[in-house]
């Protein structure tokens, strides 16, 4: 069971009662159980479009007890929201781990027209689900997509839809799915399908029993007592029928007029609103300038603020500089005197050094030699035994003896090598073996005693190194002290300088330790000086001549010219101070409407938006009600436009689709009262009898036989003639043609006397010379119907592609009228 393919669930999307609900569907059986209406038929029905798309066969009436509803109505009537497109899908799992969405995209046209694109979609993860698919999220809310949005959805999440223009090649894709057992391909095999899915849905009753059921279970009842009930009973009948109207014409006109009250009550309250919209707008922009004055106070304020700053960072600054010249020289005490310290310890530490050094060269010269006398004796010890051993195993092994003796051989010649080079460089002539170790014994004395040499030298150079740089040191702070060039040849004068400098320098320490003393006097000093500036400089301001006049008169006359002043500043202040009163309680008022605009913001930037977007629509800004009237007003003249548009390629496309279907129907475009009385007759059309010729002759054929393209064959006209005197009226004129009777003869025809052009043709019938247009579209002939019908469905499809691009411009200027509403 794992490797067949299987149903796993239906969709609906859009149908009546029905947004969008999702029916597993079972391995074995599903069962549905609701009351009458709760929409058990319009599942069924979606399950039965998505198994045979074919418009030509979907003919449903309905199964309850409301009677039936011909045509295509049952379908157009069971769909959801006008304007919406509906979705009815099944999800299959093939086999393997294979998935496949088989779907019918619904759109509702002229009633009861309904017009189906099937579609497959493929390559989906099992852990996709169809809401997400089959939907689309606008906002907070979802809408039902249309067929190019539902491609978008579908390959956003991972898949393939494939939409057909026929349901021909729809099935075809069903098969190769292993959906569908058989190509569905042909009349036959549909009519079955279709009618093992009617038996399917009806339970297998036939006709004949469903028309006669009632009279065979409820028997007419023909006595006077019946009939007298019955009249009786549909009087009332009647009566109540009668009562119920006048109680639904009295409830309709309240509820008309409820809904003129609340018409009205909406129109004030839109008023209203737009009137507050509008107040709303002048205080904002009031408290717009009352923001901009207040935003130009605290720039000023910060500007005095910002001076303040940086004159007091000026002084700290220069308050820090003088700690850090502070700081540095009582550094440069300590260092001076850490200096001249280990410079005493440095004296100290160079006498000792020196002893132990002489110490250490003595056991160093007796170490030396008595490890010299050691490595003579151990190696004269090792010579010896070595040469034991060579004696002994020569003398048990000949050829080892001799291998022996010439290395002892070659050892005497490089010994020889050696010592002659030895005399070379000691300058001697002829070294004896026996002075030999003493010779190299003081070699290697002379050798420790230049290494020792050489160290004592490396030793000296540093130490002279770091005194020249403790010197240099030294004499830097000399001079930092001093201010001027310290001696350099003479010492002792250079300490005395320094000790100097180290007493003066004490005694500025102390002069230092009075330092806050000081500057607590000098800072009073400072703030008499300062009174006393400003008092003179008030004095000069108020023209107070000090020395000509007694200046306490002077201050009385000022005094009492300030007093009047202060009494006057008085009164202003008061004034200020009413008015700074009336500024906040006009600043708390503006913080309370600030809030409340606060509060609306996210709404104003939601119209704003909308605003903006019609604005480019529209080329232009919106920035009165002016500007969006002209605004609104040019987007419903698009949207009509687009809608009439659409309309009109609506039509042509249905018309397109219907003259195909009809086109590749058996014979061609013919009455269905004409095809009835063929099969009453056992007749045959006579346009059968072309069926194969060639697109080239059929516009000539179907010119030459004029009325008779419609003519049936029949093997007796005159008792045909009989036979169908009781035709429809439809029928007004019937032609019959014998069965023995030569087709080819009909359209041989006979030339006309230079009447002929290439687009006619003429034809001689009786007394009288028809001339018949050669049609550019001729429907005898299959080949011709089929490419005719092919060019039809070509013209359909960029019918389609044109809706497409006319539905999305429509529901761009749908949105674009909502925002203009909502504005």
């Amino acid at each position: 069971m794992s490797e067949r393919t299987r149903a796993e669930s239906l969709v609906l999307v859009n149908w009546k009662g029905v947004f969008y609900e999702r029916y597993r569907l079972d391995r074995h059986v599903t069962a549905l159980e609701g009351a009458n209406g709760a929409g058990k038929t319009t599942v069924m029905i979606a399950a039965y479009v998505v198994l045979l798309p074919d418009m030509s066969r979907l003919r449903f009436t309905n199964l309850g007890e409301t009677g039936a509803t011909g045509g295509d109505k049952g379908i157009w009537g069971r769909l959801g929201e006008a304007g919406r497109p509906a979705y009815a899908a099944i999800d299959f799992a093939l086999a393997g781990p294979r998935r496949l969405i088989a779907g019918v995209h619904l759109e509702r046209k002229g009633e009861p027209s309904v017009e189906p694109t099937p579609f497959v979609i493929t390559g989906l993860g099992e852990d996709v689900r169809l809401q997400e698919l089959m939907l689309v999220a606008q906002g907070d809310t979802e809408v039902v997509p249309e067929l190019a949005e539902l491609r978008e959805s579908a390959a956003r999440l991972g898949g393939r839809l494939q939409a057909f223009t026929s349901a021909r090649d729809y099935f075809a894709a069903l098969f190769d799915h292993g959906v569908t057992p058989l190509r569905l391909g042909t009349d036959e095999e549909r009519n079955k399908l279709n009618e093992m899915l009617r038996t399917s849905m009806t339970g297998g009753i036939s006709r004949a029993l469903t028309s006669e059921l009632r009279s065979f279970l409820l028997k007419e009842e023909g006595g006077l007592a019946s009939t007298l009930q019955q009249m009786k009973t549909n009087l009332d009948a009647c009566r109540r029928t009668r009562t119920e109207v006048q109680e639904s014409r009295r409830l309709e006109r309240e509820i008309g007029g409820v809904f003129e009250a609340g018409q009205t009550m909406f129109a004030a309250a839109f008023l209203a609103t737009r009137e507050r919209a509008d107040e709303l707008q002048r205080r904002v922009a009031e408290a717009e300038t009352a923001r901009v004055a207040a935003n130009a106070a605290l720039l000023e304020a910060e500007a005095t603020l910002l001076q303040v700053r940086q004159a007091l960072d000026s002084a700290e600054a220069r308050r820090a500089e003088g700690e850090v010249t502070l700081v540095s020289a009582r550094d440069w005490l300590v260092r001076v005197r850490a200096a001249l310290v280990a410079l005493e310890d440095v004296a100290r530490r160079r006498t000792d050094l020196a002893t132990a050094e002489q110490t250490e060269r003595v056991a160093a010269r007796d170490l030396a030699a008595a490890d010299e006398v050691r490595l003579r004796r151990r190696a004269a010890f090792q010579r010896a035994r070595d040469d034991h051993k060579r004696a002994a195993g020569g003398l048990a092994d000949l050829q080892r003896g001799l291998d022996e003796l010439h290395r002892r051989a070659g050892a005497h010649r490089q010994v020889v090598r050696r010592r002659a080079e030895a005399e070379r460089l000691l300058g001697e002539d002829d070294m004896p073996i026996s002075a030999l170790d003493s010779r190299v014994a003081r070699c290697r004395a002379e050798l420790i005693e230049v290494d020792r040499q050489r160290r004592d030298g490396t030793q000296r150079l540093d130490d002279a190194i770091a005194h020249r740089a403790e010197h240099c040191d030294v004499m830097a702070a000399l001079r930092t002290l001093v201010g001027v060039e310290a001696p350099e040849t003479e010492p002792a004068a250079a300490h005395a300088l320094a000790l100097d400098r180290l007493r003066r320098h004490r005694e500025h320490r102390a002069l230092g330790e009075r330092a806050p003393a000081l500057a607590e006097a000098l800072e009073v000093a400072r703030r008499l000086a300062a009174t006393q500036a400003t008092v003179q400089a008030q004095a000069r301001q108020l023209d107070v001549a000090i020395g000509d006049k007694p200046a306490g008169e002077q201050i009385r006359a000022l005094l009492e010219q300030a007093e009047t002043e202060r009494a006057r500043l008085g009164d202003a202040e008061r004034t200020a101070r009413a008015g700074a009163a009336e500024m906040e309680r006009l600043l708390l008022v503006n913080a309370a409407r600030r809030r409340e605009l606060l509060e609306r913001e996210p709404q104003w930037r939601d119209l704003a938006g909308r605003a903006r977007r019609l604005g480019e629509a529209t080329l232009g800004a919106l920035v009165d009600r002016e500007g969006l009237d002209r605004a609104r007003a040019l987007v419903a003249e698009r949207l009509e436009t687009a809608r009439q548009r659409e309309a009109v390629l609506t039509q042509e496309r249905e018309r397109l689709h219907a003259e195909a279907r009809e086109l590749l129907a058996v014979g061609g475009i013919f009455e269905p009262d004409l095809l009835r009385l063929r099969d009453d007759l056992g007749a045959d059309l006579l346009a059968a009898s072309f069926e194969d010729v060639g697109l080239d002759e059929a516009a000539v054929l179907e010119a030459r036989l004029g009325p008779l393209v419609q003519a049936l064959v029949v093997e007796d006209p005159a008792a045909a003639a009989h036979a169908i005197a009781t035709r429809p009226g439809s029928l007004a004129s019937v032609w019959l043609v014998a069965r023995d009777q030569n087709a080819a003869a009909m359209v041989a025809g006979e030339p006309g006397r230079g009447l002929e052009r290439a687009a006619d043709v003429h034809v001689v019938e009786g007394q009288a010379l028809r001339v018949s247009r050669i049609p550019t579209r001729p429907r005898l002939g299959r080949t011709a119907r089929e490419r005719r019908a092919a060019d039809a469905r070509d013209e359909a499809a960029l019918c389609e592609r044109s809706i497409e691009t006319h539905r999305v411009e429509r529901r761009a200027l749908e949105r674009l009228s909502e925002d203009g509403d909502a504005l």
